[in-house]
């Protein structure tokens, strides 16, 4: 008796080669539904195959070339409005250019079947591997690397594209922004603000010399770094809003509280105060709601917040203090300078502390 998957198989596919027909012979024998998403190719020979190969493959077509992204969204949407897979788990999907073993993908198929409930399982591939490419090696380190420092998740392979979604979490995938490439991205940064599961599993490593890419490599990966640094960027937006409130409201301070040399010491104390109490309502309320995705305020987060807050100000006030009073002036630009240091060590500190969340 045939064993049943409990997903339906994922493939969206711009011009294709042989190596799609060859995926579709070995994935038919375990999957009983199969959606292919022709992503605007050029040529149609390819799919007019598939068509009278294989009754089991459902083929959805973009008259133009939409991107990754907006092909899975399109299988994605297909799935869950068809009464045809109301009986399915989820979906797994793969890569149409021959990268994928038949055995890993039916690996994830069978993740799923266990994790029924709110699961994303991500397929990693050994990047110490003697077979992937040095270039490849080194980007995807960078990368899970990065991710792992902006983002405070760990993830072994941030840029495989054999994953597989439970059917409630679906609607939530759908939502992520995202066109091509860096939709994939999109998805590891927006997760951390839900309560779904991450789940990996080892996959088999492989690389062909003639492997046929649509990652183009200049724009893509533009478009990919750019999620990436998203997070970050979005921290310093914060910080320069809640800074330019800070330094402003310093420097006006520092003028008007008429103190002699003697009581340098009192001036800064209150002019630190007032600016960071002032400047830190802007930054907290930004980096909850928009930084770290936040849907609302905790007395929790609050508490951590402003200990965070009291340790940087204290910091901020000892070390411009110290260093106005070797130098013999310039607090301005000392402030600036100390507060951009604190600011990025905070970065850290909000992310793994502050706005966390408890995850599996």
């Amino acid at each position: 008796m045939k064993e049943l998957s409990n997903g339906v198989l994922v493939i969206p596919s711009l011009n294709p080669d042989e190596k799609l027909i060859e995926l579709l012979q070995k994935a038919s024998a375990y999957f009983l539904d199969i959606i292919v998403v022709n992503d605007g190719s050029e040529e149609e020979i390819i799919f007019e195959k598939i068509k009278k190969t294989f009754s089991q493959v459902h083929l959805l077509k973009h008259k133009t070339n939409k991107g990754k992204g907006v092909a899975l969204k399109t299988a994605m949407r297909y799935f869950l409005s068809s009464s045809l897979f109301s009986s399915y788990t989820g979906i797994i999907t793969a890569d149409a250019d021959g990268q994928h073993e038949i055995a890993d993908i039916i690996s994830l198929d069978k993740q799923l079947g266990k994790n029924k409930k709110k699961s994303f399982i991500i397929g990693y591939r050994d990047l110490n591997s003697k077979v992937m490419p040095i270039r490849s090696k080194m980007g995807n380190k960078i990368t899970a690397f990065l991710f792992s420092s902006l983002y405070g998740i760990k993830l072994k392979d941030t840029q495989s594209g054999l994953r597989a979604f439970s059917k409630d979490i679906i609607p939530w995938v759908l939502s992520v922004s995202g066109a091509r490439f860096e939709y994939e991205m999109n998805m590891l940064i927006k997760i951390k603000n839900t309560k779904y599961q991450i789940i990996e599993i080892p996959i088999t490593t492989k690389y062909e010399t003639n492997h046929k890419s649509h990652f183009r490599s200049f724009v893509d990966s533009i478009r990919v770094l750019k999620v990436l640094l998203s997070g970050i960027i979005k921290f310093i937006i914060a910080g320069l809003i809640a800074g330019l409130a800070d330094i402003g409201l310093f420097a006006f301070l520092s003028s008007i509280i008429l103190v002699d040399k003697s009581s340098l010491a009192i001036n800064l104390l209150i002019s630190s105060v007032v600016a960071r109490i002032f400047s830190s309502i802007i930054n907290f309320v930004f980096n909850r709601f928009i930084t770290f995705g936040g849907t609302k305020i905790s007395k929790k987060s609050i508490l951590k917040y402003y200990i965070l807050w009291i340790i940087q100000l204290a910091l901020s006030y000892a070390i411009v203090l110290l260093l106005t009073s070797l130098l013999g002036g310039g607090k301005i630009i000392i402030k600036l300078i100390v507060d951009l240091v604190l600011a990025l060590l905070s970065y850290q500190v909000q992310l793994k502390w502050v706005f966390t969340k408890k995850r599996k």
